[in-house]
């Protein structure tokens, strides 16, 4: 009985403890965005977004590019 009581106990500690860990590391980025929108003076997020995928896009083909070459 003891046996399983432990068992069931540290399932849920372990279940609880990593939403916990998953909840402050999604507010930790949250707060990150934020505090570099800040500091750039922008909070427009789809702007943000679309010129991250547009410098990927760029990045990724130059190395596809480097690659080809050969």
């Amino acid at each position: 009985m003891n046996v399983y009581m432990l068992i069931v106990s540290q399932t849920i500690f372990y279940i609880v403890s990593s939403v916990a860990i998953l909840v402050v590391g999604v507010s930790l980025v949250i707060v990150m965005y934020y505090l570099i929108c800040i500091l750039r003076d922008t909070r427009n997020i789809s702007s943000d977004i679309n010129e991250t995928y547009k410098k990927v896009k760029r990045n990724i083909k130059k190395i596809i590019s480097l690659f080809s070459k050969k």
